[in-house]
């Protein structure tokens, strides 16, 4: 297995409509195919790329799409 990337080296930052970490709405085609929600309902979750926690509404270069329609 591949070491993840720290926050630092891949701009983890605050998103945008078009492109974020996680799901923000029913609805939502903006969102990150590597992020994994925590077993609650809140921002946090993780990223299979990125170490740490990691906020639904924040993105970094590693951005890849998760709905592509």
């Amino acid at each position: 297995m591949t070491e993840k990337a720290n926050k630092d080296d891949v701009d983890y930052g605050k998103g945008h409509p078009a492109s974020h970490c996680g799901r923000m709405f029913p609805a939502d085609k903006g969102y990150c195919k590597h992020f994994l929600y925590g077993p609650s309902d809140d921002n946090n979750g993780e990223c299979e790329l990125v170490k740490g926690v990691i906020k639904r509404p924040m993105w970094c270069r590693l951005f890849k799409k998760a709905v592509t329609k």
